[in-house]
């Protein structure tokens, strides 16, 4: 549901107040401050951050998942090839974002593998209000007492109980750490973990990646644009894909990947590996509980050939793709100029009665659409330019696709069309080649 206008402002009521205490100046990327409140499981992981606009940005990351991606983006070197591969706009977080610069406060909505959109869902900026609330109380106590000090483990925590009141707790962190080393998905069909379980073993080793893919796609003209994440699953002998899968990158995506998994074991495989490897902590993670259950040894390996090698091959696929899209939109985009420069080359030798004077009746009627359907075909057919049409090409065009497009009626008044066109533009420098291309059109029309 969206926020009402109401709780927008409320929001921006916030921001500008705590805003106006400088935040940045008592909380660090380094310092994580924690609010919970009663009314919601999720906790809101905090850190002041500069963004690459030297603006000061307040993160909220939310519950655990936000946490891991945190903690993931303090080792940098993990995180900007992502971003070279998938553009600034790619979500490497999961969090709210507030932007505090000169002129305004915006907010951001930032999930794993999602397109950043502004915020405009009204639980979550409920929430964030809630959070900058707290963040605010915190940033007052630390303003307000110099001596204030914490341990290099520990943040400071703002907890709601169950009667509506807040307090200000000193935590120690590694408390949320160990959490985060029982995260995991829970793989719940038992009963389909137990038939998998009775299929016969074998000696084969399963490697299993997860990427996400370069181009973002939209599944609804008005939902959040993702980049596809890819399962992909290769027995490590023979290198052959026993199992692939595209979805979005959610949690929930990922425990539909699981039940899809063991659905493939059982009823198209017909067989258990003998271990399961990856080189990925979060497929360990998503993966263990499932392992687990069919009683399949679940190994992390510094490398995976097989499924590495299959990566480079789609990926390779995935960049001839993306150059073919660009290739085709540069061709439309070219067309588009084109055809908008040859219709005002038109309108103007149109309009001149020194420059139409010599054209027939019939010549001025159909002038326009006849200039602009030769360029579509010279550059539809053979991807030449106005200025770089060829002999070979015009000759071509004249004698094999006009003849096809145009009526005896309209060929008729071809020649006289092309050759004044050729003749202005030429004598405007806009084609060197004009006089030769006239001869080729009065040789074949005249």
């Amino acid at each position: 549901m969206e926020a009402t206008k109401l709780e927008m402002n409320s929001l921006q009521d916030i921001a500008g107040r705590l805003k106006q205490l400088k935040p940045w100046e008592w909380m660090t990327e380094s310092q994580l401050f924690v609010v919970k409140e009663s009314q919601t499981p999720l906790m809101g992981f905090c850190c002041m951050q500069e963004n690459k606009r030297n603006e000061m940005e307040l993160k909220v990351y939310l519950g655990l998942e936000g946490l891991r991606h945190y903690i993931e983006m303090l080792d940098l070197d993990s995180i900007e090839p992502l971003q070279d591969v998938l553009g600034p706009h790619f979500s490497r977080e999961t969090c709210l974002s507030v932007v505090f610069n000169q002129e305004e406060i915006k907010f951001y909505d930032c999930q794993f593998g999602f397109i950043d959109e502004e915020l405009h869902q009204g639980w979550k900026v409920n929430f964030l209000s809630e959070v900058l609330s707290q963040i605010y109380e915190l940033v007052k106590l630390m303003k307000e007492t110099p001596s204030f000090l914490l341990n290099e483990d520990q943040t400071l925590m703002r907890l709601q109980d169950d009667l509506g009141q807040w307090k200000t707790l000193k935590v120690s962190l590694s408390i949320f750490l160990e959490q985060l080393k029982e995260e995991g998905i829970a793989y719940k069909n038992e009963l389909e973990a137990y038939r998998v379980f009775k299929l016969p073993q074998t000696e084969m080793i399963f490697e299993i990646a997860q990427f996400l893919m370069p181009r973002a796609v939209e599944e609804t003209e008005h939902s959040r644009a993702y980049y596809p994440m890819i399962t992909a699953i290769l027995e490590q002998e023979t290198k052959q894909l026993v199992f692939v899968e595209m979805s979005s990158p959610t949690p929930k995506s990922q425990e539909e990947i699981l039940s899809k998994f063991a659905v493939t074991l059982r009823n198209d495989l017909g067989f258990r590996p003998k271990q399961l490897v990856t080189d990925c902590e979060e497929i360990i993670r998503n993966f263990k509980d499932f392992s687990n259950q069919i009683k399949v040894p679940l190994i992390k390996v510094p490398e995976l050939e097989a499924a590495n090698s299959f990566i480079n091959e789609l990926m390779a696929i995935e960049q001839q793709m993306s150059e073919f899209i660009a290739e085709e939109e540069g061709i439309e985009n070219e067309i588009e100029l084109v055809l908008s420069t040859s219709k005002e080359i038109c309108r103007y030798i149109l309009s001149s009665d020194s420059l139409s004077g010599w054209l027939s009746e019939g010549a001025k009627v159909q002038f326009e659409s006849i200039i602009e359907l030769f360029h579509v075909v010279m550059l539809g057919h053979f991807h030449e330019l106005p200025s770089h049409w060829s002999l070979n090409s015009v000759e071509r065009a004249c004698k094999e696709i006009l003849p096809n497009l145009l009526t005896k009626e309209e060929l008729v008044l071809v020649p006289e069309v092309l050759i004044h066109y050729l003749n202005v533009v030429g004598e405007a420098e806009k084609n060197p080649n004009y006089q030769v291309l006239e001869q080729c059109i009065r040789k074949y029309y005249l």
